[in-house]
């Protein structure tokens, strides 16, 4: 009998391309209580750029929390009072399952 072996979580990383007067942000990890901060630090230097919009890619993501969910939230609020967009790339199924169970997936818009 094989016995399986988890893939390896992998530590979170905010990779970020800029593509006119859009930023998308390629994360890859666990979105949570540990690495919301780093996310918000992020889009708070992007903001000082003055981008139309921001694209949250959740496809490498292995995990989100209620804190990530939060965070995810917030950016999306302060997005909105600022004239920007906000669109977020779904993840895994493990990924998008917090937003079905929390009935928070039509607060965001998607991308495929």
């Amino acid at each position: 009998m094989k016995t399986m072996i988890p893939a390896p979580i992998q530590p979170f990383n905010v990779r970020i391309e800029l593509d006119g007067g859009e930023a998308v942000l390629a994360l890859t990890g666990e979105l949570d209580l540990a690495s919301a901060d780093m996310l918000e630090r992020e889009v708070r230097e992007l903001s000082e750029v003055g981008l139309d919009g921001l694209v949250v890619d959740l496809r490498h993501v292995d995990f989100v929390d209620s804190t990530g969910l939060r965070t995810l939230i917030s950016l999306r609020n302060t997005a909105k009072r600022r004239g920007c967009s906000l669109t977020l790339v779904p993840g895994p199924r493990r990924v998008q399952r917090i937003f079905d169970l929390t009935a928070t997936r039509g607060l965001f818009d998607w991308r495929d």
